[in-house]
């Protein structure tokens, strides 16, 4: 699209679903005024010669629940220019209201037909058959593409549910992602061939891809999550929604293009209030004007100077009010990105304090088998370390494919409800997490394990002082009760599943990361009683967000 039609292209679809809205829309610059509480700002901001480069439509809705701002940019520029929308919602009960993306943002994504580096923006998920795979994985891997992209895999049998489910999910990813659909079997086998076995989507699957794919190194294929078919097929599995939900997670995360993010719009809306004030002088000189000529002299400069400062008044408490609202929303917003920081900057916190951690025992398991190694070597069983090598398995990517392998930890008994714990897997630290968790659990199986091989102590003991061949989990992350406060307050958040259902307190549990999400893992240690339903098992019962205590905001 030709870079003078983008301004023009975006006021006409904005327009056009501002009518749907509201009876009377103006998009000329300033402050109008739409009723019902709503306001729209229309400004312009122009080059050095006088052309305009770049326009802003900001409208603000004020509703008995929240003050609702949606603010669409858009500058153009030599590559032909960006567009983004902001929606902002201020709650005016302190509980937030459910926020969906702006149909607005599918329109002018069906209108503009934008590209993210190679990669087209589409409102639906755009085909792919076997003489096109060439061209989606050059996008995969094209260095320039720096949002996520979705590719589908159609099933070898046609299923309502699944196609009823991925249609609603491309439908929610655009402008945020783009999406591509393998469109038979014989696309799918192609698709696998060029990208590899790790890379690959199955039949049936629906596979995100984050920026940086590179298919020659497997491990980076654990970046990049599938959602199997079984899951979009179950009408009662509702995981499927979350991959809407962490694309648009990951998009909020990611800075404005640089155009937008350093447009400087004039303040119109001053000027605006200035004419209002003299179009209100004016008025109130004719109104004087107007008076009878029977009046003394005295009353008519009484007269005049009072509709003078009443038209006077009228719009200074209308410029106040609007200053004051102005400032309010800032306020909020300033402290809402406040808060935001302190978060990314305790979960970074977090997340290198667990690097640190991870690189210890690292260190250390290291240290361990290449003394191993080195005795089974110098003992002639160099066949023997090759085969321990090649069937050492790898670490979950994903609390999906960690609940899937929960099999392979004999002594560990899970009861907690999946969703919760899958329902991590939508923030971008589900990677750590999960394996934070699986290292956790191997840690209550290799005590569970010690336990039976006559170990007298409890978990916090086998972490402390662990037996010859344990597997410790950090201590430092390791809480075997709660405070009689919390219990006090919130002990039913404590009580979960046993292995009979029936529900059962925990209170020792295991810490998988920090932040606002604070994971955490709750365990119920019965290994060593003889007796009850819970007997002789490590019990887990709940792997979720941090539940409710006394620092809880």
């Amino acid at each position: 699209m030709p870079d003078a039609s983008l301004l023009d292209t975006v006021r006409w679809v904005s327009g056009a679903w501002l009518k749907k809205k509201f009876p009377r829309v103006e998009l000329g610059s300033g402050q109008h005024d739409l009723g019902g509480g709503a306001l729209l700002l229309s400004q312009a901001a122009y080059d050095d010669g006088g052309a305009e480069c770049a326009t802003r439509l900001q409208l603000r809705e004020d509703k008995p629940d929240a003050t609702w701002r949606t603010t669409v940019t858009a500058v153009r520029d030599g590559d032909g220019g960006a567009v983004c929308v902001d929606l902002e919602c201020f709650p005016n009960n302190g509980q937030m209201p459910r926020s969906g993306k702006p149909k607005l943002v599918r329109d002018l994504v069906g209108e503009l037909e934008p590209y993210d580096g190679m990669s087209r923006l589409s409102v639906n998920a755009l085909r792919v058959t076997r003489g096109n795979v060439d061209r989606l994985i050059d996008m995969l891997c094209d260095p320039e593409r720096v949002m996520p992209t979705v590719v589908a895999a159609r099933p070898a049998l046609a299923d309502p549910l699944w196609s009823k489910r991925v249609e609603s999910t491309m439908l929610q990813l655009a402008g945020n992602a783009s999406a591509y659909l393998l469109w038979d079997v014989e696309a799918v086998d192609a698709f696998r061939e060029a990208v590899g076995h790790d890379h690959r989507v199955g039949p049936g699957a629906v596979r995100t891809f984050l920026p940086e794919v590179d298919p020659a190194w497997a491990p980076d294929a654990q970046r990049h999550r599938v959602l199997g078919p079984a899951r979009w097929m179950n009408p009662a599995d509702s995981t499927w929604h979350g991959v809407a939900r962490r694309v648009h997670a990951f998009a909020l995360e990611r800075p404005l293009p640089r155009p937008p993010a350093q447009v400087t719009f004039p303040d119109r809306v001053a000027e605006q209030h200035r004419q209002e004030r003299r179009e209100s002088i004016d008025k109130a000189r004719q109104l004087a004007e107007a008076i009878p000529v029977q009046r003394t002299a005295e009353d008519d400069e009484l007269r005049a100077e009072v509709a003078l400062l009443n038209g006077l008044l009228d719009q200074a408490d209308k410029e106040l009010g609007e200053l004051q609202r102005s400032v309010d929303l800032a306020e909020r917003a300033s402290g809402s990105a406040q808060e935001q920081l302190r978060t990314i900057a305790a979960e970074r916190d977090s997340e290198i304090e667990d690097h640190l951690t991870t690189l210890d025992a690292l260190q250390q398991a290291r240290v361990e088998a290449d003394r191993l190694r080195m005795l089974l070597l110098r003992q002639g069983r160099a066949r023997e370390v090759a085969e321990v090598v090649e069937s050492l398995p790898g670490i979950p990517g994903s609390f999906e494919e960690l609940w899937e392998r929960l099999g392979e930890l004999p002594g560990v008994t899970v009861t907690a409800i999946p969703e919760t714990a899958l329902a991590l897997d939508e923030h971008t630290l589900s990677r750590t997490w999960a394996a934070k968790c699986w290292s956790a659990l191997v840690s209550l199986d290799s005590y569970a394990a010690a336990a039976g091989e006559g170990f007298r102590g409890n978990f916090y003991q086998f972490c402390t002082s662990p037996p010859p061949g344990a597997k410790p989990y950090p201590r430092k992350q390791l809480a075997m009760g709660e405070t009689g406060r919390t219990m006090a307050q919130y002990g039913d958040e404590r009580q979960f599943p046993g292995v009979d259902g029936e529900r059962v307190e925990m209170q020792a549990h295991l810490k998988l990361g920090g932040g606002r999400i604070a994971p955490r893992l709750y365990f119920l240690d019965t290994v060593k009683e003889p007796e009850g339903a819970n007997a002789g098992r490590l019990v887990v019962g709940y792997v979720g967000e941090h539940l409710t205590n006394q620092q809880t905001n």
